[in-house]
């Protein structure tokens, strides 16, 4: 798979880092040189090549993914998408770039997760704290990625170990069941290592805990989600922020700030930027991408007086969620927008979905009222079980909206299918979401030099 075959050009590039009497030192078929790995600070370069692909993730498609499909967005410019607009109309195919975008990127940081982890114990570092800190935040990363993409692609390799790449073609699909034990017990292992503060765009102890309770929402593990969620609900660290105080460069880092991708403007030679603002709001006929367009429906469930409407722009009949910041600069992709991956609405609302589908309805109510009203909303009205479920989706829709949320909740509640399907039938689109899309093919690159076999339908 291309973890593997990446394996020995990821490395070239980590040991770009070191001095050149250290590469020079370096076998040249070796994947772990052991001459490298001796100092902390070899080891904390590889610990940042880590974060960078989150970066690489979280820029671009991770975003659309989780919003174009669903009935939030679509593409509104014609030809300059990225090469995504397979994802509005659901047909892409095992060699869509985004499909081994994401496969890459995400195999590239469990592979430096992987290498971290089996070296960090050998190597002397300043203090036992902050060495158990990097496992920590190692394990939270495998832990995460691997819940993305059983999500996406379903079974998918479990890699634990650094491989030697002459084993790449024996690569074989691992079952959901025993990668979820793992993603388990990397993120109850974070949750022990990390501390309940951390530095910014790294996680701590709660994002821990966040990101197990997704994954047990999607695996219907409500209770243990909920306990999860409780324990950050009653920390009293986070708090909702107002929602003109809550997006963008001079907002970040505030209270609702579970955990997020760091990005910045003007840094490294305008290496660090995001391209949230130029791809995702700008409309096409300004000089954006028009890769982000809000559907019209979804605009018009704001109610009136909803303060959310605000970070919605109109332009020439087409909405745009307004959430990002221009780059200070000539250049597109430096915006400085961090990207948040769990904020504390977030939280909340996916705490009231689990007190609510474990029949506690009154107390639900409780946390999806404090979102509803820091958007100047009364309290809801859903009083049944049925009802506030109905009622939470829907504010989830309205609050994450553009964040990347909307597909992946549809998939997770199972109701991508019908949502969809009526959706693309209210709009006179002849398209029909078959079961098989609920799953992204594998790469062909993968499949086609591995024992991998295809998902079902590609």
């Amino acid at each position: 798979m291309k973890f593997n075959r990446i394996v020995l050009y990821s490395f070239t590039l980590l040991i770009g880092i070191a001095c050149e009497n250290e590469l020079e030192q370096l076998p040249e078929t070796g994947i772990l040189a052991e001459n490298y790995y001796s100092t902390q600070e070899n080891v904390e370069s590889t610990v940042t090549a880590t974060y960078n692909e989150l970066q690489a993730l979280y820029d671009y498609y991770m975003i659309l993914w989780g919003e174009i499909p669903s009935d939030n967005a679509y593409i509104q410019a014609p030809n300059s998408n990225g090469g995504a607009r397979p994802l509005e109309d659901f047909s892409w195919t095992s060699t869509s770039g985004f499909v081994g975008s994401i496969w890459e990127n995400s195999y590239e940081g469990i592979f430096y997760a992987n290498t971290v982890l089996s070296v960090i114990d050998d190597v002397l570092y300043d203090s036992e704290s902050l060495k158990n800190i990097r496992i920590g935040e190692m394990k939270f990363i495998r832990g995460f990625l691997y819940d993305n993409l059983t999500t996406i692609y379903g079974d998918v390799p479990l890699v634990l170990t650094i491989d030697d790449p002459t084993y790449a073609f024996d690569d074989a699909r691992t079952p959901k069941t025993e990668i979820y034990a793992q993603i388990e017990a990397d993120l109850l292992d974070a949750i022990e290592l990390l501390p309940s503060s951390n530095s910014a765009g790294r996680p701590n102890t709660y994002a821990a805990r966040a990101i197990l309770a997704k994954h047990y929402m999607k695996t219907r593990d409500f209770d243990k989600a909920e306990a999860q969620l409780q324990i950050i609900v009653s920390s009293g660290k986070y708090s909702l922020v107002d929602i003109d105080a809550l997006f963008g460069v001079e907002n970040e880092g505030n209270d609702e700030d579970v955990f997020s991708i760091q990005y910045a403007s003007n840094l490294d030679g305008m290496s660090e930027g995001s391209e949230y603002y130029y791809m995702f709001t700008q409309p096409d006929d300004q000089g954006g991408l028009g890769a982000m367009a809000m559907e019209s429906s979804l605009y018009e469930l704001y109610a009136v007086g909803d303060l959310r409407k605000g970070l919605v722009t109109e332009s020439s009949n087409v909405y745009y969620i307004n959430k990002w910041t221009p780059s200070p600069n000539n250049s597109t992709d430096d915006g400085g927008d961090n990207h948040f991956v769990v904020r504390y609405a977030d939280v909340l609302l996916l705490y009231a979905e689990c007190l609510n589908e474990n029949n506690k309805t009154a107390v639900a109510a409780t946390y999806l009222n404090m979102v509803r009203n820091r958007a100047n909303l009364d309290d809801t009205t859903a009083s049944s079980q049925s009802d506030m479920r109905s009622a939470i989706a829907k504010e989830r829709r309205l609050e994450l909206a553009g964040e990347g949320h909307r597909w992946f909740d549809l998939l997770r509640t199972g109701k991508a299918l019908e949502t969809m399907n009526a959706f693309f039938q209210n709009d006179g689109s002849k398209i029909t979401v078959e079961a098989y899309r609920l799953l992204s093919p594998l790469p062909q690159a993968e499949v086609d030099i591995t024992k991998m076999e295809q998902n079902p339908g590609y």
